[in-house]
């Protein structure tokens, strides 16, 4: 794996999986079919998300995880037996764990897709590290269920505005 073909991605937990898809669709379809590596956080959300998009079709992935795969949520577990290699950084458990995990994953590849939905600051903290890092970085806006709703709502209201 070389960095420069590399792609890490990155993104918010409270992401369906459809709307999900979607955006891979928009967003990830002209990277497959390469030859590169994708670096994935393997958690909730985007990450299992995106690997299982990947993985159906032939992509290579890794899951980097902070400290054991089996550390993961059990949900996700069985999705890292299907990811390519799972690197497992066996960190001390701090908060800390995460942002190191992430600023590696970043280092270790040439692209960064980030897919937020605005709600954390985590992925919007390693798009500025990227950023820093003279790395290719997209950032992706993604509505989640709960901002589905309250648009839906908020239109409702301004259909009737003024009267």
């Amino acid at each position: 794996m070389t960095s420069r073909t590399s792609i890490a991605i990155f993104g918010s937990r409270d992401v369906d999986r459809d709307p999900a898809r979607t955006l891979f669709e928009q967003h990830l379809a002209s990277f497959v079919d390469q030859g590169r590596t994708w670096l994935l956080a393997g958690t909730r959300g985007i990450d299992e998300w995106a690997m299982e998009w990947l993985l159906e079709r032939t992509e290579v992935c890794w899951a980097v995880v902070p400290h054991t795969r089996f550390d993961q949520p059990k949900s996700i577990q069985a999705r890292l037996e299907q990811a390519d290699r799972v690197i497992e950084l066996q960190l001390p458990g701090r908060k800390s764990a995460r942002a190191f995990r992430s600023r590696y994953m970043v280092d270790l590849c040439g692209i960064v897709f980030g897919f937020r939905s605005g709600k954390g600051s985590g992925t919007q903290t390693i798009l500025k590290y990227a950023l820093r890092n003279q790395k290719e970085v997209h950032a992706i806006p993604v509505l989640t269920t709960i901002d589905d709703e309250q648009g839906m709502a908020e239109a409702e209201l301004a259909r009737d505005w003024p009267r």
